[in-house]
């Protein structure tokens, strides 16, 4: 029997294994999640060749926890990139496969090896705060190392700009120079060195030195420029800071003084007169040991020398700048007295520094690695409910880890900001004094210190922040739900890519979509109202105008076989947002349209007949007169345009008008007959036979004609009731 294919020997042990403490890994379980058929995954266990494509082996790869490089060698393939990487570059690639192959084995990978090297190599940089660069002038081709990418701000793994974008980021008055550099390298070969400013991620402008160097082949081509580079902002400005202080020696009250190369002392401005006085110095004189051994050490390593000196009760910080041209040195002092006290008292911090962030709420403090506490703020301390920075530190100083709920989180900080250096807006869960908690976000950063490295950020409480942000998504979702049961149909329209899109619609809105209006998501105005332009012209006004609009519009809603009159409300609800309210009015026209046509037709019928009529509304209001009223009456619908002017013009005796009234207050809503007197237009008063009726709407039909029988019945009440 022929033995099984290694591939499918190591899939079906790994997938036993699995399969015993989890059954979805069971045959035909684990073949449905790769899309294979179970009896192909089989024979592939039983011992078939694999014909599997490179997209399956890297998913059987990542189900079954196992290398998925050792998986296509296996198989007989090589993963996709590093075949493109083997084309694109066979010459050195090849070669160095072929002496990584030539390698003694002494029981270790040489990828292993080669992967220890690649990740020293980033420490080294990260540590060295220097980074590389390649560029392959014949694919043009770029390589920024990680610290590189970090120096310009970029998150690892970001896409590197080519040579016209790096540019962009160099500025203005330095680019030239970078130019000059790339085409003496093409031009003449070597290195070069060069310094120019760049512009971070962050937009703030760093000075960064670099060395660049040509790689030229047989022919003396330039194939490839390579090279290192390294941010000096801060140098700089100390560099800067100290040229300044130079530049004004006489008029800087702090020391500054100069030692010759024989050792002397060859100048000393006005604010050394107390250290000259201490320490017994004049000019000419040899220096003391201590500026002696810091000059020398300057010289030495070519670097600026920091020292301090005692001067009676104060101490003065020292910095040695060597010339190395001439051989000498200058030193600049300052008085860092005030610093000292402050750090043996624990409260290391300016005071300027401290009351800014004591006013915004923040607390300082300095720490070691190891849990030591150096200095808290005033405000660090209010924090965690001690009094004084004292107490804070006389009660837990010597354990950072009691300022945590858990007392593991600061452990866990630690190990990250050895990896990462700096964390930022870092939210946990702080414990004061009295066992409380709070969440606090914390900034904080690692630093060295007289070459001892220190933990050092701020802290500030934002529980109550929280809880208003919690309070308001709650009231946004409950303003939500509102709005999603809202019983108008309600559209939510946002700007995206410069057009008003469909962002939301609530349930009313759904059932007068007939369902569709998931398939509406995300789908411009204009293509959902393109039946109806004038909808989509008033969503943009109001959004415009930031101004609220009801309009009365004709829509044809989706699924709908004719389309339906609306009162329509445009809500400008934010800069870039702008709400539909649409309410049907499409049977209540109608209805009113019925109504108006009722209305005419009676008319049209009350103008024909013979008698007076009138109408007479539900507010008490003249609708209409017909001809034979007027004739009648001697009133036009001017004259009696409501209740209140018929009972003044008809009954201008106020005993006679109460009278009348009581009697008809108390017989409205009913249909009834009466005769009362009228005083009509013409100046007569008559007695006429009134008849009442009632409307279905509200609505009241009166009609008149003189009486049939002897005109002697005007006196209220004397009248027959029907």
């Amino acid at each position: 029997m022929q033995d099984p294919h290694p591939f499918g020997r190591r899939i079906r042990e790994k997938r036993l294994v699995l399969q015993a403490g989890d059954p979805a890994f069971s045959l035909r379980r684990l073949a449905a999640r790769l899309g294979i058929q179970p009896s192909y995954l089989s024979r592939l266990e039983r011992g078939a060749s694999p014909s599997l494509s490179e997209a399956h082996i890297l998913a059987l790869a990542e189900a079954l926890d196992e290398p998925p490089d050792v998986l296509l060698a296996l198989a007989g393939k090589l993963p996709s990139d590093v075949r493109d990487a083997l084309l694109a570059r066979p010459e050195s690639l090849c070669g160095l496969i072929r002496d990584i192959t030539a390698l003694p084995d002494q029981g270790a990978s040489p990828w292993h090896d080669l992967r220890t090297l690649a990740a020293s190599f980033h420490e080294t940089q990260r540590l060295a705060r220097v980074g590389s660069f390649n560029r392959d002038m014949v694919t043009g081709q770029d390589f920024w190392s990680e610290e590189f990418q970090r120096i310009f701000g970029l998150p690892p793994g970001s896409p590197i700009p080519a040579f016209p974008e790096f540019l962009e980021l160099v500025h203005p008055d330095d680019r030239s120079t970078v130019e000059a550099v790339r085409r003496r390298l093409l031009a003449q070969g070597g290195s070069l060195r060069y310094e120019y400013r760049f512009r971070r991620s962050d937009g703030l402008w760093r000075h960064a030195r670099a060395v660049a160097r040509a790689e030229r082949d047989a022919s003396g081509r330039v194939t490839r420029i390579y090279g290192t580079v390294q941010d000096m902002t801060s140098e700089r400005r100390a560099r800067d800071n100290l040229r300044s202080m130079a530049r004004f020696p006489e008029d800087n009250p702090h020391p500054v003084l100069r030692i010759g190369r024989d050792g002397v002392l060859a100048f000393a401005n006005p604010g050394c007169a107390a250290l000259l006085d201490a320490w017994g110095m004049a000019v000419g004189a040899p220096m003391p040991a201590p500026f002696a051994a810091a000059a020398k050490r300057a010289l030495d390593a070519g670097a600026p020398e920091t020292f301090h000196i005692p001067v009676g009760e104060r101490l003065l910080e020292m910095i040695a700048c060597p010339l190395a041209a001439s051989r000498e040195v200058n030193c600049y002092g300052r008085d860092v007295t005030p610093e000292r006290q402050a750090g043996e008292n624990g409260n290391a911090f300016d005071p300027r520094l401290r009351e800014l962030f004591d006013e915004a709420g923040l607390g300082l403090f300095q720490s070691t690695p190891d849990g030591r506490i150096l200095a808290v703020s005033d405000c660090m301390a209010r924090l965690f409910g001690y009094g004084t920075p004292e107490a804070m530190l006389a009660a837990i100083g010597h354990d950072a880890a009691q300022v945590f709920l858990d007392p593991g989180e600061r452990k866990r900080i630690v190990e990250r900001l050895r990896r990462d250096g700096e964390l930022a807006r870092l939210e946990v869960v702080n414990k004061r004094r009295d066992g409380s908690s709070f969440i606090g976000r914390l900034r904080v950063r690692l630093v060295e210190y007289e070459g001892q490295p220190v933990v050092e950020g701020f802290v500030e409480d934002i529980s109550e922040r929280q809880r208003k942000e919690q309070a308001l998504r709650a009231r946004e979702e409950r303003l939500k739900a509102h709005l999603r049961n809202f019983p108008l149909p309600t559209l939510t329209f946002v700007i995206k890519d410069r057009e008003l899109v469909l962002a939301d619609a609530n349930r009313a809105a759904e059932a007068l979509f007939r369902g569709r209006i998931g398939t509406c998501t995300d789908a411009p105005a204009g293509a959902i109202f393109h039946e109806t332009p004038d909808v989509y012209l008033a969503l943009w006004s109001a959004l415009e105008s930031r101004r609220t609009s009801r309009k009365r519009l004709t829509f044809r809603p989706p699924g709908a076989s004719e389309p339906g009159i609306f009162d329509m409300t445009f809500v400008c609800a934010a800069s870039d947002t702008v709400m539909l309210h649409a309410e049907e009015v499409t049977a209540l026209e109608k209805a009113r349209d019925d109504v108006r046509r009722t209305l005419e037709q009676l008319r049209a019928i009350l103008d024909h007949v013979p008698y007076a009529a009138s109408l007479v509304g539900t507010d008490g209001r003249t609708l209409f007169l017909n001809k034979a009223f007027v004739d009648l009456v001697g009133y036009t619908l001017e004259d009696i345009p409501d209740a209140a002017a018929w009972w003044t013009k008809a009954y201008p005796d106020p005993a006679m008008r109460a009278a009348v009234m009581a009697e008809w207050q108390g017989h409205l809503g009913n249909t009834s007959r009466r005769v009362y007197p009228v005083h009509c237009g013409d100046g007569v008063t008559r007695l006429l036979d009134f008849t009442v009726a009632p409307l279905p709407d509200g609505k009241m039909l009166l009609t008149m004609r003189p009486p049939d029988g002897p005109e002697t019945s005007a006196v209220p009440g004397a009248s027959e009731e029907r």
